[in-house]
């Protein structure tokens, strides 16, 4: 998508067209970044045109931004492009003169086209993440091509006394390119403080801002040639307007910070309950709700999820439930995609069959040992990765 804004270059007429339109690292299948930062915009080579004067693209190269692309397990936000449209640079042209009863041709500076220029803003990227955690954000790169004001050329002319007046080259100007670099945040999950309390810990997403980028404007001077009297007649002067080239730019672009408190569900020992926006997210322990291995709720757990059912009645009508199931890195992924969706089917059916959910709304996903919220490299944090996730959105 383009948004245009109209401008004039100066001397040459033209009219300018600015349109807005719609880790850093590429994130391949919806995975969240791991890198936090921001970059400086830099000036690394002209980019070829096709002939209507627009840049062309290089087959080879893909898209720019492929963390852009859309993909399951991320939501995209495209930021408006913003456009200089072609500029055309008029040719001057004089007309032949008599002077001492001969011809003397007149000249022409061709004229030349600056090709559109389209400054690629990117996009706003958050990546999925399991309830109870604040999601990784990326705000994308930015891109202003390069560009030229081409080289224009006033020929010689030779005087029927032989009087050459010589050449006047209009050297072309050059920008560079623009590259901002892109920006990201980590996923950050609440984890259970050793303290006993009703609160559990707060957790908050840092800020991220990506840099604005600037590419200057270009000026081509303007060049004028004084008209020859002579006996047998004047040769007119000639005037060769300046052209401008405006700047282009990108504005930076910024995520807030977020933050995610809990606290303790009355009535439990060990469910966590957080909101945010719409969404209420309970988080229970697997330890609390199962048996070791095992896929079946433990009678002392129903008390639990009672305990949630009762919560989200008090809070409103669900419009969605989600259940997730979590696992420790202890086996092998394939055993524990499989355990973990087992139990997150067990709690779902128990919300239906005993909490009197509909099951309409309810949804499961057993995500294994892919998004833990703490260490598994100790016996607490593998402990605090073992969960069930159950996300309500009320909306």
């Amino acid at each position: 998508m383009r948004v245009r804004q109209l401008g004039v270059a100066f001397m040459v007429g033209v009219v300018m067209t600015v349109t807005a339109c719609a880790n850093s690292d590429p994130v391949p299948d919806g995975t969240a970044p791991a890198v936090d930062g921001s970059a400086e915009p830099t000036t690394p080579a002209p980019t070829a045109t096709d002939d209507a004067g627009t840049a062309a693209p290089d087959p080879a190269a893909g898209p720019r931004f492929p963390e852009c692309e859309p993909a399951e397990g991320k939501t995209v936000t495209p930021l408006d492009d913003v456009v200089i449209e072609a500029q055309e640079i008029p040719e001057v042209r004089t007309d032949d003169v008599e002077i001492d009863g001969q011809t003397v041709p007149g000249v022409v500076v061709e004229g030349a086209v600056i090709p559109e220029r389209v400054a690629e803003r990117g996009c706003i990227v958050e990546y999925e993440a399991p309830g109870g955690c604040l999601p990784a954000m990326e705000i994308s790169g930015a891109y202003i091509p390069d560009y030229t004001i081409p080289e224009r050329v006033l020929p010689a002319v030779t005087l029927p006394d032989g009087t050459v007046l010589e050449e006047v080259v209009l050297p072309a100007r050059t920008v560079d390119e623009v590259v901002v670099e892109g920006v990201s945040v980590d996923e950050v999950c609440q984890v259970e403080e050793d303290a006993a309390g009703s609160y559990v810990s707060a957790v908050y997403r840092s800020a991220i801002y990506r840099s604005a980028g600037y590419q200057e404007a270009a000026y081509q001077d303007p060049v004028y040639r004084d008209p020859v009297y002579l006996e047998g007649g004047t040769l007119p002067g000639v005037s060769v307007p300046g052209v401008s080239a405006p700047g282009l730019s990108v504005s930076g672009e910024d995520v807030p910070g977020a933050a995610l408190e809990g606290y303790r569900l009355e009535g439990t020992d060990d469910v966590e309950v957080s909101a945010k926006d719409d969404a209420v997210f309970y988080s229970s322990e697997g330890d609390v709700l199962f048996g070791n291995d095992e896929d079946t709720i433990r009678p002392e757990a129903e008390a639990a999820l009672a305990a949630v059912v009762a919560d989200i009645a008090e809070r409103g009508e669900p419009v969605k439930v989600r259940v997730e199931g979590h696992t420790d890195d202890v086996g092998t992924e394939e055993h524990n995609l499989d355990l973990s969706q087992r139990r997150a089917d067990a709690v779902a059916a128990w919300l239906v069959e005993e909490g009197g959910l509909d099951a309409a709304i309810i949804t499961t996903a057993g995500l294994g040992y892919a998004y833990p919220r703490a260490d598994n490299a100790t016996d607490e944090g593998r402990a605090q990765n073992r969960r069930v996730v159950i996300t309500v959105d009320l909306g």
